[in-house]
This record gives C-alpha cells, structure tokens and sequence, in this order.
C-alpha cells in the first residue's frame, strides 16, 4: 500500500489488549491505525484525523457503542463502521447494522477473518 493510498483505521475498545492487537495487525497490513477507549477519545481523534474505517466495541462503559455509532454516522455517514462485541445479543448487533454498520465481528475474533473482512471493506471505499 503506497503513501498517498494509504487508508486510516480507527480503533474504539475499553480493552488495551484489543486496540494493541488490532492496530499492530493493522499497521502491518499497511494501514495507519489509531485507538480510543471512549467518546471522549474518539471525538479528539474524529477531530484530528478523517478515519476511513472504525472497529467499534458495542459495550464500553459511558457512552456504548450504539450511541457512538449513532454520532458517527451524523458527522460522516459514509464512514465504514464495524461493530464488535463478546458479550452483545445478536438483536444489538442486527440494531447495529440498521444503524448503518458494515458489519459485526464477535470476539475472540480470528485476525484471518479481520483481514478478509478487510478486503470486503476495501472494495466498498471511493
């Protein structure tokens, strides 16, 4: 992936351990990868950066992951947003693609499965 075609992936989890994991494999697919824990922290990075793709948790605490999904697609509703959660029903997550999600990934998740929903996103971008 050259420079200038280089796409930005946002990603939103309460969990450390998950941003680290998903924005190393993400870097080392060639994407910038940045993380946020909160509304707080993803509003500052949304303000700094115009993420292309964002993996968002469902359950964080504050502000869930809904209602983050919610505003993101009112500041840019052609952002690509996939949902992920261990603990969400599935009617949350069939609510989260009525919302305008990509997708919905259910952890443990298996990083092959990320990279090929990757490929799907990728084909979805301008």
């Amino acid at each position: 992936m050259s420079e200038n075609t280089q796409k930005t992936i946002l990603v939103i989890d309460d969990e450390e351990d998950i941003r680290g994991l998903l924005c190393t494999f993400f870097e080392e697919l060639g994407y910038k990868a940045l993380g946020a824990e909160d509304l707080g922290q993803t509003v500052f990075v949304i303000n700094r950066e115009e993420p292309d793709i964002v993996f968002l948790d469902i359950v964080l605490p504050g502000v869930g992951g809904l209602e983050i999904l919610k505003l993101l697609k009112k500041l840019k509703n052609d952002m690509l947003i996939v949902m992920m959660s261990g603990f969400a029903t599935e009617a949350k997550a069939k609510y989260a693609l009525q919302l305008g999600a990509f997708d919905y990934l259910k952890k443990p998740f298996d990083l092959e499965h990320v990279k090929n929903m990757l490929g799907l996103i990728e084909s979805s971008l301008p």
